[in-house]
């Protein structure tokens, strides 16, 4: 069969940091992968006239513990298989719905669990491919080996250290095949007995090991990096925070010692939140080629303001805000990735294609995936989001598949809820 193609027109390209202006781009209809323009024009079959608007790769978040009501950790080992069919649905309906903010694939985070919760949902999070939903990159497991004393909202009856080596992170996590065909990422704590001998062996299964919820200090985050780290879990958060002459794991980010070559990638959470604007500004202007911009959303995303049980713990809902009950204790964000991409253009001062570089390319060459997805290259997937000026997400297109947007103004939200209300 001869292949057709599509042609986007009439619009501006994002990648690689830069605004290409009108310049049209093409996609194979048959294998949906971006790709040279035809040699022969009479087999563009659609051109899409985007109307001066953005073209930017699909975005990515490789962190966030749950949308929409589902909890990516919610399955364990007393469940039915009628309750296993009703978080699929349920999984489905979410990814359906996450896609519509703009984010076209995701890594789902798996907070600190046992054995039998990791082997009921990690079959979940196998790679997908899909055109009606957000994909899975595979699962981000955040936890249990990680420091009680940087425990954040994560359940410490769960914590675990790696004494016995890599036998220990088998029998942890469902079994070494579970490892290898369901899971992206794996946040652990280095000084963690027995985690820094355990990293090559997590990296050799084609796993990134990313440091977060720990105490290590400098020297310690060096030797992981050493042993085959490259990432660091929501910088700031769950850590202990920079003093000039103690700098810790945020002086990794643009370590003297470790080289560039080494230097590891950092989730940040721009909600306003988690991060003062003003450390995260220093973070990024720290080193912009190496910041991925994360949500670490929490199941009440997109849920009305309220309080919600969360197993034995309570969380109180307030707008974008999460906090355990009667604490200050920060329990997940509630921002969507591209207001965090907003957020940083104002608090950094840059331009819409520096930040959208943190939530495509950055995120897509931290897990490898720069072949696949989050760049214009040719032969990746032809995942995309259409953006105004204001880095809006205008609608999606999710291998070739049109998906209407729910990245909304306020003003245009609240405008829209009021004209409801009236006919109502």
């Amino acid at each position: 069969m001869t292949a057709t193609y599509t042609r986007f027109t009439n619009c501006h390209l994002i990648d690689n940091g830069q605004l290409y202006e009108f310049t049209d781009l093409y996609y194979n209809n048959q294998t949906k992968k971006i790709s040279h323009p035809p040699s022969n024009p009479q087999l563009v079959t659609q051109t899409i006239d985007l109307h001066e608007q953005i073209l930017a790769p699909g975005y990515i978040d490789i962190q966030n513990n749950g949308i929409y009501g589902l909890n990516y950790s919610n399955l364990n080992g007393g469940y039915t298989e009628k309750d296993i069919q009703e978080f699929k649905n349920f999984y489905q309906d979410a990814m359906a719905k996450y896609l519509t903010t703009g984010v076209t694939a995701t890594c789902p985070t798996v907070t600190s669990n046992f054995p039998q919760v990791y082997e009921k949902v990690l079959p979940f999070y196998k790679k997908s491919r899909l055109d009606n939903q957000t994909d899975s990159l595979g699962a981000h497991l955040e936890g249990p080996f990680i420091n009680i004393k940087k425990k954040g909202c994560h359940p410490v009856e769960t914590f675990v250290d790696a004494k016995d080596g890599e036998s220990k992170l088998i029998e942890i996590y469902g079994g070494d095949a579970s490892l290898l065909e369901n899971v992206c990422i794996i946040t652990g704590a280095p000084e963690i007995p027995g985690i820094l001998d355990v990293i090559p062996s997590i990296v050799e299964r084609n796993i990134i090991f990313s440091i977060g919820h720990t105490m290590s200090d400098y020297k310690t985050g060096c030797k992981a990096i050493d042993n085959g780290a490259t990432m660091i879990t929501h910088l700031y958060n769950a850590m202990p925070q920079p003093h000039h002459r103690d700098a810790g794991v945020v002086g990794l980010i643009n370590s003297p010692v470790v080289g560039d070559d080494k230097t590891p990638y950092f989730g940040i959470i721009c909600d306003g939140v988690h991060v003062d604007p003003a450390m995260a500004n220093l973070a990024y202007r720290s080193n912009p080629n190496k910041c991925v911009l994360v949500t670490d959303a929490m199941h009440l995303m997109g849920l009305p303001d309220g309080t919600y049980k969360w197993d034995a713990q309570v969380i109180v809902k307030t707008g974008d805000r999460l906090y355990l009950e009667n604490t200050d204790t920060l329990a997940g964000a509630a921002t969507t990735l591209p207001q965090c991409v907003r957020n940083l253009i104002q608090w950094s001062k840059i331009s819409l294609p520096q930040a959208v570089k943190t939530v495509t390319n950055n995120a897509a060459v931290s897990l490898g995936l720069q072949k696949e997805r989050g760049f214009l290259n040719i032969g990746c997937d032809a995942d995309f989001v259409v953006l105004d000026k204001a880095g809006y997400v205008q609608k999606i297109y999710k291998l070739g598949n049109e998906i209407k947007s729910s990245d909304v103004k306020l003003e245009t939200k609240i405008a829209r809820d009021e004209k409801i209300s009236a006919v109502l």
